[in-house]
């Protein structure tokens, strides 16, 4: 069970640091753009503008673990309320693979922010 919570703490560690980097390289890159504009998530943008991106960047991750878990329950009951055999494992494997799908865009916008691709 502990490699299930490192697994996570994992994923969502590297998304935050993934956008933390983001960020940065806009300031560094286009000082003149509003750095924080390329966040989508209006959430995590308020956290930025209100808490600095350290910090606000800190208080999001704890927000995404919370949602990571909450998300990874309802599938879980979902498989449960179908009878599906190891559900909860079908569940960490759904999120893993959304997870995944979110960093790989991350990693788009930083190979973008980084003017190593148009």
């Amino acid at each position: 069970m502990i490699w299930i919570l490192i697994l996570i703490v994992f994923l969502v560690s590297l998304d935050k640091a993934i956008t933390f980097i983001n960020v940065k390289q806009i300031q560094k890159n286009s000082p003149e753009m509003d750095a924080f504009s390329i966040e989508k998530n209006p959430l995590a943008k308020l956290f930025f503008v209100k808490c600095g991106l350290v910090w606000g960047s800190i208080i999001y991750w704890f927000i995404s673990l919370i949602t990571f878990v909450i998300a990874l329950k309802l599938f879980d009951f979902t498989l449960r309320l179908f009878h599906v055999l190891n559900s909860f494992s079908i569940a960490l494997y759904i999120m893993i693979i959304i997870y995944c799908m979110v960093i790989g865009n991350n990693v788009h916008f930083l190979l973008r922010a980084s003017k190593i691709i148009n």
